[in-house]
């Protein structure tokens, strides 16, 4: 679309245009063969929040929902039915050194600052950015933007991915290892009733056999269709 285009012309890094364009031709190829249209033809809305949603004539608004994000090389897609989600990857792997207990005092809850001072200083990276993609992954799947003040409520601190979800209020929160140096967070509402509890157990299974929900390499040429 044009304004993909625009959004992949502003970046300053022709990787990171590369990145953009590619990630977003797969999200427009999924999404093709879920609503049975050409990826080229579909169509998005924004919600007054800023946070794009398929056109309705696509099943959007009521039906089909998604999200994407991209980090380094690696880029995570969520698409569900009857439920919001949202998603979010980081790389950590060539990260450098980050004084992330000041980034955490700013964005993160008191208990969620206090469970991180005691975390050994070889694990502390990881277990900020568990905590960093299941926080953004909630903000993302509730698509109020930055209504949300991150430090308004509170995810558990791990270092590995939990074994099961992690609710937070009507949400589900599972976290993720995409790939080796990748840490990664999906999150599901509880729109879907009775249904919500099987969803999420089939999610569960997925994240522990797989770790992921949807994830493609961004790497190689750009596609056309973004």
């Amino acid at each position: 679309s044009d304004d993909e285009r625009n959004r992949s012309a502003g970046f300053r890094f022709e990787r990171d245009r590369r990145r953009f364009v590619v990630a977003h031709g797969a999200l427009r190829d999924l999404l093709g063969r879920y609503v049975g249209t050409d990826p080229g033809q579909i169509r998005f809305v924004c919600n007054a929040f800023g946070k794009p949603e398929l056109h309705p004539e696509f099943g959007g608004r009521g039906g089909l929902k998604f999200n994407l994000s991209h980090s380094g090389d690696l880029a995570l897609i969520a698409i569900a039915r009857d439920a919001w989600v949202g998603v979010d990857v980081e790389c950590i792997e060539r990260r450098g050194e980050s004084n992330y207990a000041d980034v955490a005092r700013s964005f993160f809850s008191a208990s969620e600052v206090d469970a991180l001072s005691r975390v050994p200083s070889d694990l502390y990276a990881k277990a900020f950015f568990n905590c960093w993609t299941m926080k953004e992954a909630y903000v993302k799947g509730r698509g109020e933007g930055l209504t949300i003040p991150l430090t308004s409520f509170s995810v558990p601190i791990t270092t590995d991915p939990a074994p099961a979800p992690v609710r937070c209020g009507r949400w589900s929160l599972f976290t993720l290892q995409p790939a080796p140096g990748y840490v990664g967070a999906l999150a599901v509402s509880a729109r879907m009733s009775r249904r919500s509890s099987s969803c999420c157990a089939r999610i569960a299974a997925i994240t522990r056999s797989i770790n992921a929900w949807a994830v493609c390499r961004v790497r190689g040429r750009a596609r056309n269709s973004a």
